[in-house]
């Protein structure tokens, strides 16, 4: 109403609510969907108040040269430069909500795990609890894989934000990728705070992994977790044809 809009449309894709088609109501993924919205809003948030700011910045040197001050043409084009590398740091957020949001457009389908990767870190990255993420990849190596977005994204976002409990938003994760055989990649996560991995498995992150067909694992010397994820499951190919797909 106080946007004169005479209607306002909501809606959410329907994998996000029953992921494997049928069954109870997928509050997680709800919840997961929301968390990263949340983020993301903060981070557009964040965006405009650094745009009000230099706007208001740009008033007072407007002003000073209305009452007869010389116009301090350095400051006015870093004020300049600001706005323009904010709009553009905006533009690329929207992106990745974009890319995001259409993630289960398909409940089921084939992507690249590095592009996956790398765009659910940059989503957990929005939280100002997140530690840094680092990713390293043999891109010759790491294939393409059969899986299902959503639940991919929501694995890798749950086991980043609980890394980060331990490690803090000081902090640094780092994430190897490679090829682990002519069946898979082979991803292994490592923060070098001793305990980051005290309370691993969730329950959560355990029913993602199984329903996705990824084994997990974790080694002492480095602390790391290790994931198995296969090119194509047993358990996506059933998904898929619950799916009918």
């Amino acid at each position: 109403q106080e946007m004169d809009a005479r209607a306002y449309r909501f809606s959410t894709a329907w994998p996000r609510i029953q992921p494997l088609g049928s069954g109870r109501f997928n509050a997680e993924g709800l919840q997961f969907f929301g968390r990263v919205n949340a983020s993301i809003s903060h981070e557009l948030k964040n965006i405009l108040a650094i745009i009000s700011e230099t706007s208001g910045f740009l008033n007072d040197l407007t002003d000073l040269a209305r009452q007869g001050e010389p116009l301090n043409l350095s400051l006015l084009g870093n004020c300049n430069q600001s706005i323009a590398e904010e709009i553009q740091r905006g533009f690329t957020t929207i992106k990745k909500m974009n890319r995001f949001a259409h993630s289960v457009d398909v409940p089921v389908t084939e992507i690249d795990l590095m592009d996956t990767l790398s765009l659910t870190a940059q989503l957990a990255g929005f939280l100002s609890t997140t530690s840094t993420v680092r990713i390293n990849a043999d891109r010759k190596g790491v294939g393409r894989i059969l899986t299902s977005p959503f639940l991919l994204q929501n694995l890798i976002y749950r086991i980043l934000c609980l890394a980060s409990e331990t490690a803090g938003p000081d902090g640094e994760i780092s994430i190897l990728v490679s090829s682990d055989t002519d069946s898979g990649d082979l991803m292994r996560i490592h923060s070098p705070v001793p305990g980051t991995w005290n309370a691993f498995p969730t329950p959560k992150i355990e029913e993602a992994a199984r329903i996705l067909g990824i084994e997990m694992s974790l080694t002492d010397d480095p602390e790391q977790l290790q994931l198995k994820i296969p090119y194509v499951s047993n358990q996506i190919v059933a998904l898929a044809k619950v799916l009918q797909l």
